[in-house]
């Protein structure tokens, strides 16, 4: 079946006749009627009771017509033929979005791996760097114990620099350092 039908809310079979849609729809009526509440049910039971009073109101209006009934039958028929080709279709536009949203979520994966690896390396590099540092300075001053001259013409090459770029001295007699 497709859900539920007027036939269902009236609880009489497709083949009912006229005055069998009349009897179940005075029967539903009386079951279903909102006056027929007690006076202490909540707004709430109250709107559902009335809910389910226009869809009786509506079956036996639909149900109760010889036209209206006919091409309500021929609507379930359609439905119900199409029923099949409506659930594939369903079934493929679910499968469609599970493999889009299983593809996003692995772009994504990525992405976050991506920038993980990629502050890693960062990381790394950085160490290294000063690592690298570490160990030149390191020679530096190794160099420098064995030999102490070196850094007074360090110190000195600096001063002569540095003189020269303030212009106490012609730039001609500074050699490059």
């Amino acid at each position: 079946m497709v859900g539920l039908t007027l036939y269902d809310v009236l609880a009489i079979p497709t083949t009912a006749s006229t005055d069998d849609v009349r009897r179940a729809y005075k029967q539903k009526a009386l079951e279903t009627h909102p006056d027929k509440l007690e006076p202490t049910v909540s707004e709430q039971e109250r709107r559902a009771a009335e809910g389910r009073f226009r869809n009786v109101c509506e079956a036996f209006e639909v149900l109760s017509d010889p036209v209206k009934k006919k091409a309500y039958d021929n609507r379930i028929q359609l439905a119900q033929k199409n029923k099949k080709h409506w659930d594939e279709q369903h079934d493929k536009r679910v499968k469609t979005r599970e493999e889009w949203a299983r593809q996003v979520k692995e772009r994504s994966e990525a992405r976050m791996k991506e920038r993980a690896d990629f502050y890693e390396n960062l990381k790394r590099i950085k160490e290294e760097k000063q690592r690298y540092v570490e160990m030149v300075e390191l020679f530096y001053q190794e160099l420098r114990d064995c030999h102490p001259e070196w850094e007074s013409r360090r110190q000195a090459a600096l001063q002569w620099k540095e003189m020269a770029d303030k212009g106490q001295i012609p730039r001609q007699h500074t050699t490059r350092i």
